[in-house]
């Protein structure tokens, strides 16, 4: 985010002299055009939220706890995008000879990273076997505070290409995939596509945050940090039921989609967040490689999502341990095939989950990150019916620092299990139990080791229980 105080309208009275130059005009044009966009949201949303338009909220930026690495585009938190890094420490091409320090003086924050998991199942599943996955992700951010004096106003692209194969696809059998570098199902994947798009506005002194564009919902809603220590697509980035029932419950890579949101923050303490998104499968699994902008595609509704969250001892003075607990909710007003009628469709699908992670033990000053951090979830679909997976429950604990002068290692332990429908035949659940440790070996460059043990994958005792052995190795740019 800019981090520039917005409390109102532009702090500009008026345009310069205009010059009948076409550059020049074009400029004039563009800026009015973002002027009337800001000026649109900014009542659209006091009208929503019943904020008066000169209302003055508190500041409240994200925690450290809640953007723990901003240099790194993979399933970055929506609020950590444009956050400012030192890219002399946490990239690989440090200043790009001085080009980057350029460009963050207009405004610009390229990031890019490499995210590969090499993976196979020594024992289990439908038949052994061994896949690379890898993703090449990157994202641009542009303040636009710096150069065109539009305070809290930004603009956000990002893309990616993936290669490789998909070893829950192809070998195991299971539903929760256990790489969580994108790939598509089948033979393999060769995919460049198309990111997230969107335009975003800071509101109230950088309490109102409204975007709007090609979105990730998953970007926003269902996430915390702790959750991006793990592998398995099941726990990473969401609770792995929600994007089993609805694919426009998507994260980017592989799709986006039309929408818009808004994040509020009510204290330090307290943010409500809500989302309103088109329901184009096609576009929320990465169809024509980003480029499906269709709204309506056999599609019809759309997805609404709320999300109220508490940040336990995230303000600049605590000296507590964090913690963030967070509940919410999605329907969606599509058309969905009935399970227990293959012939029929019905309306509506709708989700309710709630999720934790806490620090509870910490080793050092108040400012450390060092310690036992615990987390849990669950997430409930009650229409059977037209959800595959109506019960989804998960837990695990991270602990950062376990080893002596390996401060930013990370050792994390977690379980999920996710119930199947009953009107699918001959399943009953499946359950991931994950394991790794993830070697920081500089603040750009992390190997972590991992082992999963897939229990009935899909939840068929048809096929056998997988033991997954492998490692993923993660390069920032």
């Amino acid at each position: 985010m800019s981090g520039v105080s917005y409390g109102g309208m532009s702090n500009q009275s008026s345009f310069p002299p205009l010059d009948t130059r076409p550059s020049t005009l074009a400029r004039f044009g563009f800026r009015i055009f973002i002027r009337a966009w800001r000026s649109v949201s900014l009542l659209l949303l006091a009208s929503c939220v019943g904020i008066p338009a000169a209302a003055q909220g508190q500041a409240s930026l994200p925690h450290k706890v809640r953007c723990p690495s901003p240099a790194n585009p993979v399933n970055l938190h929506f609020e950590c995008v444009g956050r400012a890094f030192d890219f002399g420490e946490e990239t690989l091409t440090k200043d790009w000879a001085g080009l980057r320090t350029e460009l963050s003086e207009l405004g610009i924050k390229p990031t890019a990273s490499y995210t590969t998991d090499l993976m196979g199942n020594p024992a289990g599943g439908q038949s052994r076997g061994f896949t690379y996955s890898g993703t090449v992700q990157i994202s641009i951010f542009w303040d636009f505070a710096k150069l065109l004096h539009l305070a809290g106003l930004s603009f956000h692209i990002g893309g990616a290409w993936s290669t490789g194969k998909n070893l829950s696809a192809d070998y195991i059998g299971n539903n929760f995939w256990v790489q969580s570098a994108y790939t598509a199902p089948g033979d393999g994947a060769n995919n460049l596509t198309l990111g997230q798009i969107y335009l975003q506005q800071q509101l109230f002194d950088n309490s109102l945050i409204f975007a709007a564009g090609r979105l990730a919902p998953a970007t926003t809603f269902a996430t915390m940090p702790v959750l991006n220590n793990y592998l398995n697509q099941g726990i990473n980035p969401v609770p792995g039921s929600l994007w089993t029932n609805d694919d426009t419950f998507t994260s980017y890579p592989p799709g986006v989609a039309w929408g818009a949101q808004a994040i509020y923050n009510l204290s330090p303490a307290f943010q409500v967040a809500a989302g309103v998104f088109n329901t184009n499968q096609s576009s929320a699994l990465g169809g024509k490689g980003g480029l499906n902008f269709a709204l309506q595609q056999g599609n019809r509704g759309v997805l609404t999502l709320v999300q109220v969250n508490y940040f336990l001892n995230h303000a600049p003075d605590d000296k507590g341990l964090p913690g963030q607990y967070s509940f919410g909710g999605f329907y969606d007003s599509n058309r969905f095939a009935s399970l227990n009628n293959p012939s029929s469709t019905k309306s509506g699908l709708y989700s309710v989950y709630g999720m934790f992670q806490q620090m509870v033990y910490r080793a050092g000053a108040a400012d450390s990150q060092k310690g036992l951090t615990v987390w849990g979830e669950t997430a409930v679909a009650p229409r059977s019916s037209v959800s595959f997976m109506p019960y989804f429950v998960g837990g695990g604990l991270s602990y950062q620092g376990a080893i002596p002068r390996r401060d930013d290692d990370i050792a994390s332990f977690g379980v999920i299990y996710g119930a199947f429908s009953r009107y699918i035949p001959r399943t009953s659940a499946e359950t991931v139990i994950e394991a790794n440790y993830q070697f920081t070996i500089t603040n750009w460059l992390s190997i972590t080791p991992d082992l999963q043990y897939v229990i009935r994958p899909s939840g068929s005792s048809a096929i056998k229980n997988a033991l997954v052995l492998g490692a993923q190795v993660q390069i920032v740019f």
